[in-house]
């Protein structure tokens, strides 16, 4: 008689469910896994949420883990939680729940997998005195970028614990042309939460400069916070306002606006592998970012895009002139990003990558059973692994 092999199952814990990058790479990982015959469910400390009813709809049950304060007491409903589905993983979708994945993992002795989706410099900030515990408690990380693979292992984390898997992101399946408007006009777009590493007082200033050589260049801020009202000053006595750049706030559908636009410009002081990067590249947007992160690793420079320094205003406005004054260059970048993302940053590795670190953090904990699913999913501990950094 053929003996039932044991499913793989995979427990993702995420602070939250919210409209965000972080939480759209999970609803990509949950989907590869599941593609690959894995098992999975989501644990939330935070209800509903953008992508809630999207996992939901993907069949992932999501359990909400957050309905108390207390850190311990959230560990303990957590506990409970995992011991009913006896996930082989429990991997963390944010930083800051990397201590609960690795206290929830221990008794119903699952690897624990955590998690740094930014360069990691803002979230050792944040946490402060607990960072070194988020940093080390889990088996392996997992980090979108190179940057925060650097910042990990520079924190005592051994490199063979820190499993670099970049962002990626499903194509439209239609591209816009991004004609100029009907007045002429040219938009340039930048988007994100309104935070002060985002630095969008760089984009504001280069903006200013800009419409000095092009009139019809005008520009939009897409995204909500603290920052609003102090850019908005900034833009009035630019003189930008009500012409030259508009506030759009809370931005649901990105994509719709970034198909009304002609480029996009990144101005952060810290990111890790940014979204809005690759979604602009899906659209056949050029792009002008700054260095933050790996950025500058996305972005080749004047083949999809420009990548200009942190301070440089002076020449992210030489650039945004540029790809106004040109329809020709605007389509060559905007079609060499796009390839690039086809080629490189498509979902169709996605579950090799997360088998392979699981492999990985299953031969450090010497997890026999664990081991031996991966091995009949196929899944090697070398395979796609950190091939995107630099020795």
């Amino acid at each position: 008689m053929t003996r039932h092999r044991e499913p793989l199952r995979v427990a993702f814990v995420a602070g939250t469910l919210a409209q965000g990058g972080a939480e759209k790479q999970l609803t990509y990982m949950v989907a590869a896994l599941k593609s690959a015959g894995a098992r999975v469910q989501v644990y939330s400390l935070l209800a509903g949420g953008h992508f809630e009813p999207v996992l939901t709809a993907m069949g992932i049950p999501v359990v909400h883990v957050g309905q108390h304060d207390s850190p311990a007491v959230r560990v303990w409903q957590l506990m409970r939680a995992l011991r009913h589905f006896r996930p082989h993983v429990v991997q963390a979708a944010h930083f800051y729940v990397n201590l609960y994945a690795a206290l929830a993992s221990r008794p119903i002795h699952a690897v624990s997998v955590g998690a740094i989706r930014s360069d990691g410099v803002k979230d050792l900030q944040d946490t402060g005195r607990w960072a070194r515990c988020l940093l080390l408690l889990p088996e392996v990380l997992v980090v979108n970028s190179c940057a925060a693979r650097e910042r990990a292992m520079s924190s005592g984390v051994a490199p063979d614990r820190v499993h670099v898997i970049p962002n990626v992101l499903a194509l439209p399946a239609t591209r816009s042309l991004h004609a100029e408007a009907a007045d002429g006009g040219i938009q340039a777009v930048a988007a994100g939460g309104l935070h002060p590493d985002k630095r969008f007082d760089r984009f504001v200033a280069a903006l200013a400069l800009a419409r000095r050589r092009h009139p019809q260049l005008r520009g939009v801020i897409a995204g909500s916070g603290p920052e609003r009202a102090r850019l908005e000053q900034q833009a009035s006595d630019l003189g930008l306002l009500p012409a030259g750049l508009r506030f759009e706030g809370h931005t649901p559908d990105l994509p719709a606006l970034l198909r009304r636009s002609h480029m996009l410009a990144l101005t952060s002081t810290h990111e890790g592998f940014p979204n809005v990067l690759l979604e602009a590249m899906a659209e056949g947007l050029p792009v002008v970012t700054t260095p933050a992160g790996d950025s500058s690793r996305l972005v080749q420079d004047r083949v999809t895009g420009y990548v200009v320094g942190f301070d440089d205003v002076t020449g992210l406005a030489d650039r945004m002139v540029e790809l106004a004054a040109s329809a020709e260059l605007r389509r060559r970048l905007g079609e060499a990003g796009r390839a690039r993302v086809i080629d490189e940053f498509s979902p169709a590795r996605l579950g090799d990558q997360l088998l392979a670190t699981y492999s990985g953090a299953a031969r450090r904990s010497r997890a026999a059973p664990l081991l031996s699913i991966l091995e009949h999913l196929g899944a090697s501990s070398s395979a796609e692994r950190d091939g995107r950094c630099p020795a």
